[in-house]
């Protein structure tokens, strides 16, 4: 086993009126077909999550955001197998400016609105659980360990 291969991903919490943004994946590799968080992505070298997600919020959707607008919804450690560990951090997007639109479609076919009580089926699995922590004020939790 190798050390040092842990990686961390953020995600963005956008909701409006009972609703919740949410995005479908398209020839990423990963989920395509599926739906997804409306931004999210990969923590780079000497990012911290909140700066992670305000970059991923600009290039996924063109919004701009401070980072102070960026409010800590949960963690999730997943052990998602094959040597695959994540940390994902997940907030929510208390203000934005500008206009949710996709700015990478080459990854994203669609961009909609679901409300809460009504998310797609198809919703990526460990988003929903997210969802679910983030609804039921669990802070952390961890999936896939023995």
């Amino acid at each position: 086993m190798e050390r040092y291969r842990t990686k961390s991903a953020v995600f963005a919490i956008i909701e409006q009126q009972g609703q919740l943004l949410l995005q479908q994946r398209f020839q990423t590799g990963i989920g395509d077909g599926h739906y997804d968080l409306a931004a999210g992505g990969h923590v780079e070298a000497q990012e911290s999550m909140k700066q992670a997600l305000v970059r991923e919020l600009h290039e996924e959707l063109e919004l701009t955001v401070n980072p102070a607008d960026l409010e800590f919804a949960t963690l999730m450690h997943v052990n998602y197998g094959n040597d695959t560990v994540y940390y994902c951090g997940y907030f929510v997007v208390k203000n934005y400016q500008g206009t949710p639109k996709i700015a990478e479609p080459d990854q994203a076919s669609q961009l909609s609105w679901y409300t809460i009580a009504a998310l797609p089926d198809e919703l990526l699995w460990d988003r929903r659980r997210a969802l679910a922590n983030y609804q039921r004020g669990i802070s952390y939790d961890e999936v896939g360990w023995d």
